[in-house]
C-alpha cells in the first residue's frame, strides 16, 4: 500500500483502548489560516477571550485519538477587507469567524452542538460564548484527557527557512513542515531530517511586526501566546496576528 505523501506516522503512537479516532477537521478551502481547532475542556463563567475556554490545540487534517464526549471548539476565519489602524496607521486585514461547538461520538463521528457566525472576528469570544460553552459542558462533562497524534498531516511552509534540525539546510516554501504555531514556529524537512537534533534558534525580534524587541507577553486574535515589542504591546488583541 502507497503512503500518503502528505501524512507521517507518529513514531510508537497508538489509540488507548475504547478511545475514537479522528481526523480533524480540515480548513474548509478559502478559509485564513488564523483558523484553528482544540478541545473543549472547560469554560471559565464571566470571562471572555478565547483563553477562558482552555483546551489543547489540534493540527487541522491529523489523524487523532481521543475518547468519546470530548467537545471540539472550531473556529473559521474569512477575510472580509482591511483596514488602518488609526494610532499606527498600520494596515492589517479584517476578518470574520464561524464559531461551532461539536461532540466526539463512539461512533467516530462529530456532532454539530452549536454554531454562530460573528461579522468581527475580535467578537466571537465574548462571555456569551464562554456561557453557552459552560451549559453544553453541563451536559457533556469533558474528560479533559490530551489526544494521541497517530499521524501527523504535512503543514507546509509559506516562507523558505532553515530547518529548525542539526542539519540547517534551506527548505523552500512546501516543502517542510511547520511545528508549532504563531512566529515561534519553526519548520523541519518532510517527511524527516536525516539528522534530527534539535538546534535552538530563539527568536529576537516581536512576533506581530517583525521589529526589534519582544519584551511583553501577548495573544493575538486567534489566541495564540507571543512576545512582542513595547509599541505592539499597545494593540488590541484584534488587532495582533502572530500566523
Amino acid at each position: 500500500m502507497t503512503q500518503d505523501p502528505t501524512r507521517r506516522p507518529v513514531p510508537g503512537a497508538c489509540a488507548p483502548d475504547g478511545w475514537v479516532r479522528l481526523t480533524v477537521p480540515p480548513v474548509p478551502d478559502g478559509m485564513r489560516p488564523t483558523s484553528w481547532r482544540r478541545t473543549l475542556d472547560t469554560a471559565l463563567p464571566g470571562q471572555s477571550g478565547v483563553n477562558a475556554l482552555p483546551g489543547h490545540w489540534l493540527n487541522p487534517a491529523d489523524n487523532i485519538a481521543l475518547p468519546a464526549g470530548t467537545l471540539l471548539l472550531i473556529a473559521d476565519k474569512t477575510a472580509t477587507g482591511t483596514a488602518v489602524n488609526a494610532r499606527t496607521l498600520r494596515r492589517y486585514t479584517t476578518e470574520d469567524a464561524r464559531l461551532a461547538i461539536a461532540l466526539l461520538t463512539p461512533d467516530h463521528a462529530l456532532t454539530t452542538l452549536w454554531t454562530r457566525h460573528y461579522a468581527r472576528a475580535a467578537s466571537a469570544f465574548g462571555r456569551q460564548v464562554t456561557a453557552k460553552a459552560a451549559t453544553l459542558l453541563t451536559a457533556h462533562p469533558a474528560p479533559g484527557r490530551p489526544p494521541v497524534i497517530l499521524t501527523e498531516a504535512q503543514r507546509p511552509n509559506r516562507r523558505a527557512a532553515a530547518c529548525r534540525h542539526a542539519c540547517g539546510a534551506d527548505i523552500a516554501p512546501g516543502d517542510g513542515h511547520l511545528i508549532g504555531s504563531g512566529r515561534d514556529s519553526e519548520v523541519e524537512h518532510w517527511p524527516d531530517c536525516t539528522t534530527p537534533v534539535p538546534v535552538p534558534q530563539p527568536r529576537r525580534t516581536c512576533d506581530n511586526c517583525e521589529g526589534p524587541g519582544r519584551g511583553h507577553d501577548a495573544t493575538d486574535s486567534s489566541g495564540i501566546p507571543g512576545r512582542v515589542c513595547a509599541r505592539c504591546a499597545r494593540e488590541p488583541s484584534y488587532l495582533l496576528s502572530f500566523a
